[in-house]
């Protein structure tokens, strides 16, 4: 990695850490311990682990659909994404494994891929605190096992990890299955079976499953898993599977809007293209690690809007009818009212381009009920308006539909005029809502997001981080806080969904993860990052402190200090130190010229953002 003497470059530290774990995993019906207290290994006279397979959806098949390019992101029933974008892919998808590639017997129609931004990380804790009597007396074997791949002559490849956690969340030791390369398969496609066995550690009450994923060229990260297993020789229940827990309170009413194609970084801190979007960060959430599906936009927009792609994967609103139900759909079901209202559309229902007017400017005109019925009075007159009807709607609370999604045109967007255009647009805009009895008398919530990064690629150097903030009447949203809990599109469906009472529409929405810490009221867990002088002279000493969970703790975490417009993982930092233990604090002596800058915490060597930025004033 990058000596602590000079400035982090981008992927540095967290591509020699995969690498070098890929490297020391060890072979086949071995244990790897990563503490002093240690699991012991298995023995000839250790029973034969006892209790079904603990993972749930361990071959990917309650994804809600298949990948057929590996380039879309989704939820993972059962999982936790930890990093990047990880995704279950068909069998027989285009330059995918099919039927006949090697592997599992017990294989379904799916199985686990990296996705399409470089490195990335599932994981999933499973309680064993059911056997802990059994387990502390000693004896109780484990056995951890998946059919693991890659595709042909390249070296992507994934490995799996168990990590044996004490009552408090702490490492107690931890077993390894190594990658399987390239050369193991002798550079075909096809998975290879591993697998890990060895005894509890005295005092395990669970066990955190990884799969760490990584890249090493093209768009998309090829490690393959499947039919992965983890029992224990004990009695333990195999789970359910279950939706995450979730904090969002009730509303009134929601309100989304999309912008398009800007990073995180292009619009937070970007004071002077964006400076009404930044005067709105003190009043409520920002979401700062917020991710949008996959490339272009208009399956960004599905995806909220309809729970999954249904194979969209390009701008095809005058060839693709999606006959499946909608959020709208949703709403209705639930006894509530819904529209769309969009910028310069030319009446009710216009399917017609002109301008910088695009029918495909809100998601559900690709739906078939939208489609079927484009009659003045028909259904999509009724919920598809001007957005001039929206400002005549917001008048009364009771005019005002339950769910609103509006929108701008392609220039007010940010697509075509650029972000000062967009910002200009929503200074308009926002304050319509912000006055009406909705929002003034009732509960009410308005997501603001983008569709999509800035660069339409894939790989590492493109996360597809977009921004995204949360605001809300009555008090109901933090304000001037920052959530560094991940979230992507189908996590703000869910959101919506707890927000109106509405039932999920796939297993997307369904157990899609919420961000939970941007509530009042609600506690924040989550890691924290602070200094109580954001503004001192330059050459002074300004002191940054940092939490985290055991889970995100890391020795190599560390806190970076940015210059405006400068991007972690693509340009250098101006400084930096390693942030040890779950609390704590950094000093630095801040002589780096009149200015402003970003300070970031990240996690483990890498440029994952665990809270921030924040933004240091030198003068």
């Amino acid at each position: 990695m990058t000596p602590p003497s000079l400035p982090r470059f981008a992927r540095g530290g967290r591509s020699l850490l995969l690498a070098s774990t890929a490297a020391v995993a060890l072979v086949v019906g071995t244990l790897s311990v990563s503490s002093a207290h240690s699991a012991h290994a298995a023995t000839a006279s250790a029973k034969a682990a006892t209790s079904a397979n603990l993972l749930v959806d361990a071959g990917a098949e309650d994804a809600a659909q298949c990948s057929s390019n590996g380039l879309d992101g989704m939820t993972m029933p059962g999982w936790t994404i930890v990093s990047g974008d990880p995704n279950a892919v068909c069998y027989g998808a285009s330059g995918y494994p099919d039927a006949s590639t090697p592997g599992s017997s017990n294989r379904g129609n799916q199985f686990f891929a990296g996705g399409g931004t470089g490195n990335s990380d599932l994981a999933q804790t499973v309680d064993v605190s059911a056997a802990a009597s059994a387990i502390d007396a000693g004896g109780v074997p484990f056995g951890l096992s998946g059919w693991l791949g890659g595709y042909a002559g390249q070296n992507d490849r994934v490995g799996m990890t168990a990590t044996f956690l004490n009552a408090s969340g702490s490492a107690l030791g931890s077993a390894a299955i190594a990658p399987v390369t390239n050369s193991d398969r002798g550079n075909v496609t096809d998975f290879l079976q591993r697998s890990a066995t060895g005894t509890l550690p005295a005092g395990t009450r669970s066990v955190k499953v990884d799969l760490a994923f990584t890249w090493t060229a093209g768009d998309t990260t090829d490690g393959y898993a499947d039919d992965l297993s983890l029992t224990v020789g004990a009695s333990v229940s195999a789970p359910a599977l279950t939706a995450p827990a979730s904090a969002v309170p009730g509303y009134d009413h929601v309100f989304v809007v999309y912008m398009e194609n800007e990073d995180y970084s292009g619009i937070v801190g970007n004071t002077s293209q964006a400076p009404y979007i930044n005067s709105l960060l003190p009043k409520g959430t920002s979401l700062s690690q917020a991710y949008a599906t996959t490339h272009p936009s208009d399956p960004n927009y599905v995806a909220l809007a309809g729970g999954g792609l249904y194979g969209l994967h390009d701008n095809s609103i005058a060839t693709t009818t999606i006959n499946a139900p909608h959020v709208g759909n949703s709403v209705e079901a639930a006894g509530k009212s819904w529209k769309t209202y969009v910028e310069n559309e030319n009446g009710n229902c216009d399917y017609t381009s002109h301008g910088y007017y695009s029918p495909d400017d809100v998601p559900f005109t690709f739906f078939q009920n939208f489609k079927s019925d484009e009659s003045a009075t028909g259904y999509c007159a009724r919920h598809d308006q001007p957005l001039t009807q929206m400002t005549s709607d917001l008048k009364s609370a009771s005019t005002t539909p339950n769910f609103v999604w509006f929108e701008p045109d392609d220039c007010d967007d940010m697509e075509s005029c650029g972000v000062t255009a967009g910002d200009n647009w929503l200074k308009a805009t926002l304050p319509t809502i912000f006055n009406s009895p909705a929002w003034t008398q009732q509960k009410s919530l308005l997501i603001l997001t983008w569709d999509e990064g800035a660069t339409k690629a894939y790989g590492p150097s493109y996360p597809n981080r977009v921004p995204t903030l949360l605001l809300g009447s009555q008090n109901t949203v933090k304000a001037g806080y920052t959530s560094a809990q991940r979230t992507d599109q189908y996590g703000l469906l869910r959101t919506v969904d707890q927000a109106l009472g509405l039932a999920p529409l796939t297993n997307n929405d369904k157990y899609a993860a919420t961000v939970n810490d941007a509530w009042s009221g609600t506690a924040s867990t989550g890691p924290t990052l602070t200094t109580t002088t954001p503004s001192v002279a330059n050459g002074s000493s300004v002191t940054f402190s940092y939490s985290t969970p055991p889970a995100t703790n890391s020795a190599k975490n560390w806190i970076g200090i940015y210059k405006p417009g400068n991007t972690p993982g693509s340009q250098a930092s101006t400084a930096w130190q390693y942030t040890p233990g779950t609390s704590g604090s950094a000093t630095f002596t801040a002589n780096y010229g009149p200015g402003t800058y970003n300070v970031y915490y990240f996690n483990n060597d890498g440029y994952s953002i665990l809270a921030g930025p924040l933004t240091l004033t030198l003068s």
